[in-house]
């Protein structure tokens, strides 16, 4: 955007007068809320002091400095008489005493898209139970994020008199209690259908260990000072927004994510073979945005595991490995003593409702990242082997996924499958053209330094390869 970018090692005076040659303000937002006495003192204490004398030879012509809401309190509350209070205190004693302009910002709770509280409480409100320090009934002031930037830029432009202290507060004063309360309603109103959670309250003598945070974190948190928000709004130029919009805007930013479509989304099937490798590539040619997946059943290969992953690291895509240990192929169901039927003259690598199974949950997953095709690598062979793999069984699968979306879904999932009408030899041949590295794939039903050899999967690849004079690339899967 134009702006130059410096860095300032060790924060020391030449690096700062450095940065701030020909610079009309100055915003200091650098600063620790937890730590030892000794790093307060260096960095919110001594920092303000060298950035001021750093202004002051720059002549740069106002500080804007966030402080504390209840820095005033210090030495007054109990809950203001820690470190960080102390800290932040001094800081504002030495921007006082100096001679360069400012002003000085005590800010409440800042609610807005990736802020520090609302994400946290979404992701416990979907799991049912949110965690509350305290009883939950200590006044605040949240204020917009959108409403503390106005501030600050129209401080930074010169709005306002010099050395001001403000109260940057929102125009509500609520509870910890009712802000869940409001998250939960605008969660709703934005169409997710979510029982309201429990509540857990901690006590604040607890919340550092249970809570995973500081001391002076749950210092800040007992802070009930409440304030006019409209001194500041007015003095600065700006309006207060609602508390919903704060709210609203932080809920769509976590809910709603932005994601930049490189084209449209696929799940894809892979087990690591050659067949799921060239559909990889054949759908990463096409140019979709693919998320591979793939399965973990009980003795799949181990060789097969590595070789799916580095397919998918070869074009940079992030593998989605799902652990179903439960799923056994018929010959070892019937080996631990179960009747299974299907185990008598079954295929080799015969799996019950496999096909089922896989692409259900692809059909989940699909969902999830929103694509709307799931592309698997079956070949013309495979229908005729296996009956859970024919275009029939497909055509009633997909029926049946798109059936069970809920009535507000209006999104369509297609399965496709671009090798279904190829033989090995032909899929060998495509493999060539786009340049898939076969030599990572794996296809014996084994496990071991080497193929076997003699599994049906490793004869088919045998015969392919010799039928179309090509050299099987050796194995590389370290």
């Amino acid at each position: 955007m134009g702006a130059k970018a410096v860095i300032v090692k060790d924060f020391n005076l030449d690096s700062l007068k450095n940065a701030f040659a020909g610079c009309k303000a100055v915003l200091h937002f650098r600063g620790v809320v937890c730590g030892a006495k000794e790093l307060f003192e260096k960095v919110n204490i001594d920092g303000m002091r060298i950035l001021t004398e750093a202004a002051l030879e720059t002549k740069v012509s106002r500080i804007i400095f966030p402080s504390g809401l209840g820095v005033d309190r210090y030495g007054e509350e109990e809950w203001a008489n820690d470190a960080y209070f102390y800290s932040k205190n001094k800081a504002e004693q030495i921007l006082k005493n100096g001679n360069v302009p400012y002003i000085i910002f005590r800010p409440s709770y800042i609610l807005g898209p990736n802020d520090e509280l609302i994400p946290e409480m979404i992701d416990q409100i979907g799991n049912g139970i949110v965690q509350v320090a305290g009883n939950g009934t200590i006044p605040m002031q949240p204020i917009y994020v959108k409403d503390a930037i106005h501030a600050f830029l129209a401080a930074a432009d010169g709005a306002g008199d010099n050395n001001q202290i403000f109260d940057l507060v929102g125009p509500q004063v609520i509870t910890m209690l009712e802000l869940i309360d409001m998250v939960v309603q605008n969660m709703t109103d934005l169409g997710f259908n979510i029982p309201h959670p429990r509540i857990n309250t901690i006590t604040f003598e607890d919340a550092p260990e249970q809570l995973g945070i500081c001391k002076e974190m749950v210092d800040v948190m007992k802070c009930d000072i409440t304030s006019n928000g409209d001194i500041a709004a007015k003095a600065l130029g700006y309006k207060l927004s609602d508390l919903d919009e704060a709210i609203k805007a932080a809920i769509v930013a976590k809910m709603f994510p932005d994601i930049k479509e490189k084209g449209e989304k696929a799940i894809i099937l892979l087990s690591g073979g050659i067949d799921s490798a060239v559909a990889l590539y054949w759908a990463n040619n096409k140019g979709y945005d693919i998320t591979p997946i793939s399965f973990n059943y009980n003795f799949r290969p181990e060789n097969e595991k590595k070789a799916a992953l580095k397919l998918a690291e070869s074009l940079d895509l992030n593998l989605i490995e799902i652990n179903i240990p439960f799923l056994k192929e018929s010959i070892d169901l019937r080996i631990e003593g179960l009747p299974i039927p299907s185990a008598i003259h079954a295929p080799e690598g015969f799996i019950p409702s496999r096909n089922l199974i896989f692409y259900s949950i692809a059909a989940y997953y699909a969902d999830a990242f929103s694509c709307n095709v799931i592309i698997g690598g079956h070949i013309s062979a495979d229908s005729q082997n296996f009956l859970d793999a024919t275009p029939e069984f497909f055509n009633s699968l997909e029926g049946l996924i798109n059936k069970g979306k809920h009535s507000k879904d209006k999104t369509t999932i297609k399965l496709l499958f671009p090798l279904a009408k190829k033989t090995k030899l032909d899929v060998v041949k495509l493999a060539n053209k786009l340049k898939v590295p076969l030599e990572w794939t794996w296809s014996c039903y084994s496990d071991g330094d080497q193929p076997c050899g003699t599994c049906s999967s490793c004869r088919k690849r045998r015969e392919t390869f010799n039928n179309l004079s090509y050299s099987d690339p050796k194995f590389s899967l370290r």
